[in-house]
């Protein structure tokens, strides 16, 4: 008999079963500890530049949540600057900027550069979200390339530098 069955003989099926998700279990938090698992924290302070790994997009000008945290152990979600897109059931806080485009295209466009690690730099907070450009691993700005998708519109009130002006298609403000 081998040693499988010496020890399925002394301890029984259920306590090998047993035994061996406490080994895997064992393994898992040696290998948490050696590889820090845990989320990145990054400073999302105003000037600040943070990496953001998109985990999801909720609509056209965010939040994109992030899988970094906080400083305070917080998930990063962005907001993203000077633009304003369509809320994902249609709505639209700023009627007076609001884009044609539905909530469901402002999402799918934004999820179209909105990818991969991204690098952002905070204006602040925003409710509980950061007010940050952002860049894709391709080097695109997401709210130059939301405004030039016709998604969003841009939002003086946050854009007051005019950074974003050059984004526009022509004859829009």
């Amino acid at each position: 008999m081998g040693i499988w069955g010496r020890l399925r003989r002394k301890f029984g099926l259920g306590g090998l079963v047993v035994g061996g998700i406490i080994i895997a279990a064992l393994a898992f938090i040696g290998a948490s500890a050696l590889f820090d698992l845990s989320p990145e924290r990054v400073d999302t302070a105003n000037g600040s530049r943070f990496p953001c790994t998109v985990l999801s997009v909720y609509d056209g000008d965010g939040p994109i949540n992030c899988a970094e945290r906080d400083q305070s152990g917080q998930q990063v979600k962005v907001r993203l600057r000077g633009i304003e897109a369509r809320e994902i059931d249609n709505s639209c806080s700023r009627p007076d900027i609001c884009p044609k485009a539905t909530g469901a295209e402002g999402k799918a466009a934004l999820l179209r550069y909105a990818y991969g690690k991204l690098t952002c730099t905070s204006f602040g907070p925003s409710y509980s979200r950061v007010n940050a450009t952002c860049v894709n691993p391709k080097g695109f700005n997401l709210s130059c390339e939301m405004l030039r998708s016709g998604t969003a519109m841009r939002w003086a009130e946050y854009d007051p530098e005019g950074s974003l002006l050059a984004c526009l298609p022509p004859g829009k403000t």
